[in-house]
């Protein structure tokens, strides 16, 4: 029972501010236009709305990949592939850093398309091409991201759910 309050509070410590900044992320992706050469972002037209839905259904999705999904040993394959010793996550930056980029493309392949299909209730208008052109051109941003603040709150939420089942 401590193992699975401790997954919860870790998912939901590790979930929230990755979401949110995917989602942030994807707004400003969105409202964006490169052309001649010139990137423009229009942040007046992100849907704080938009945003805040969009963010509701992907924390619920993330949770449901966090509770469900064996990413630990997902990633200990992964990092295995690459002969890299996974007894420990804490202290190991290889593994960390592979386990992390493992478990991010696993929520960008599940959460992209859902919340893709989404907003395409949200902003009718949009025809399937622009929202495939516009999935292509937020992979690396949305990678990158999903990367980079994964790594980032996963070590305060690792410590947290550490206090709670050591074992963990």
């Amino acid at each position: 029972m401590k193992f699975k309050v401790a997954k919860l509070i870790y998912n939901i410590l590790c979930n929230i501010p990755v979401c949110f900044c995917l989602c942030l992320t994807s707004s400003i992706v969105g409202v964006s236009t490169y052309n001649e050469g010139i990137l423009t972002i229009n942040f007046n037209n992100i849907s704080l709305v938009n945003l805040f839905i969009n963010f509701g259904v992907s924390f619920v999705i993330a949770m449901l990949i966090g509770m469900f999904i064996p990413l630990t040993k997902i990633g200990k394959w992964f990092t295995s592939l690459f002969k890299v010793k996974n007894e420990t996550y804490t202290n190991n930056v290889p593994y960390r850093l592979l386990a992390t980029l493992i478990s991010s493309f696993i929520f960008y392949i599940i959460i992209t398309p859902s919340l893709t299909l989404l907003n395409c209730f949200l902003n009718p208008g949009q025809n399937i091409y622009q929202i495939l052109i516009n999935i292509a051109f937020a992979f690396p941003w949305m990678i990158l991201v999903g990367f980079t603040s994964s790594l980032i709150n996963d070590i305060f939420a690792f410590k947290v759910a550490k206090k709670i089942d050591p074992s963990m």
